[in-house]
């Protein structure tokens, strides 16, 4: 079967699941940075310790839901910067009438947003990195 390319981002078929592989490394930076911190095996750990009771757990839940959290706003700031980057590569499009190209609201309330969404995702990356001192601070067998 071909794999067709398709017009809109993102939505390209996937190949089979006997063909692709499980992720190499971890998917986002909050993901990342619990990698780097607490070594490639952190996630399995700190899940087999939320499912317990007492301190050690809800920091373990605890940093499990800041890095989640940190990469779904990485990846939607991904998505807005890629939305806004296509929108500008066709107003610079060669091919376009000049007449055809947007004069004003071209991105909107882009730079806005963005901005937001980017400080957003440092305060949850900066949140990340005070809950593992906590729990790094509380484990110290895990530095």
């Amino acid at each position: 079967m071909i794999n067709l390319p398709s017009r809109v981002r993102g939505t390209a078929k996937a190949p089979s699941p006997a063909t692709s592989s499980p992720p190499a490394g971890p998917a986002g930076p909050g993901e990342q940075v619990v990698h780097d911190l607490l070594g490639p095996e952190a996630n399995q750990r700190l899940r087999t310790q939320a499912q317990g009771d007492g301190l050690h757990a809800v920091l373990a839940q605890l940093i499990l839901e800041t890095a989640r959290e940190a990469d779904r706003l990485h990846g939607r700031l991904r998505l807005q910067a890629s939305y806004y980057r296509d929108r500008l590569t066709e107003a610079l499009d060669d091919r376009r009438a000049t007449a055809f190209i947007p004069v004003s609201g071209l991105l909107g309330p882009c730079g806005h947003s963005t901005d937001l969404l980017a400080a957003r995702c440092a305060q949850q990356l900066n949140q990340l990195g005070l809950v593992l001192d906590a729990y790094r601070t509380a484990h110290p067998t895990t530095s």
